[in-house]
């Protein structure tokens, strides 16, 4: 475990050492626009919204909610691992401290589960969102609001949830075309 918690610590010693006023704006952007998962949420919303993409958002949504519901309201409480700011008092914060605990990142977890679940029906939009999901991760790393294996964790969280639910849904739909 002190190797893992060593490359924690480099990781947000790294972070640190390139904050600066560009970098912070850029990322910023990404952790706004994560927030409560709105715009994961959003693009659910729409994919479900429509005929042609129904099937789609169905296990786009479910992935989403699959992995949420895991990072957030099961794994973070069994875990309990305080994040990065808290364990180090000297981390100075460049966006509002998040509530809850650290392991697994939720934003992450959230992120790629809903950018995979989107790639493996459609690799072109797919591709866009897990370099949205990347830079999602990445800006809470950035933020030294979680550590390496936190994002590490939810990503593939996230990426094995979508996963999951894919290859479910694709066992289900083979069955009803034999029916």
């Amino acid at each position: 475990m002190d190797f893992i918690y060593s490359i924690d610590n480099a990781v947000v010693d790294f972070m640190v050492g390139i904050q600066n006023s560009f970098l912070s704006f850029i990322f910023n952007i990404f952790t706004v626009i994560s927030e409560k998962g709105l715009i994961w949420i959003a693009i659910g919303i729409i994919l479900v919204a429509f005929r042609k993409t129904r099937k789609i958002g169905i296990c786009y949504a479910i992935s989403l909610a699959v992995s949420f519901s895991l990072s957030e309201l099961v794994i973070k409480d069994l875990v309990c691992r305080e994040r990065p700011f808290i364990q180090n008092e000297a981390l100075k914060l460049l966006i509002s401290a998040p509530d809850g605990h650290s392991f697994p990142s939720s934003h992450s977890a959230s992120s790629f589960a809903s950018a995979v679940a989107l790639f493996l029906h459609n690799r072109k939009y797919g591709a866009i969102a897990l370099v949205g999901a990347f830079m999602i991760a990445f800006s809470r790393l950035y933020f030294t609001v979680h550590y390496f294996t936190d994002v590490l964790g939810g990503t593939v969280l996230g990426t094995a949830v979508a996963i999951t639910v894919y290859v479910i849904y694709r066992k289900i739909e083979k069955r009803t075309e034999q029916a």
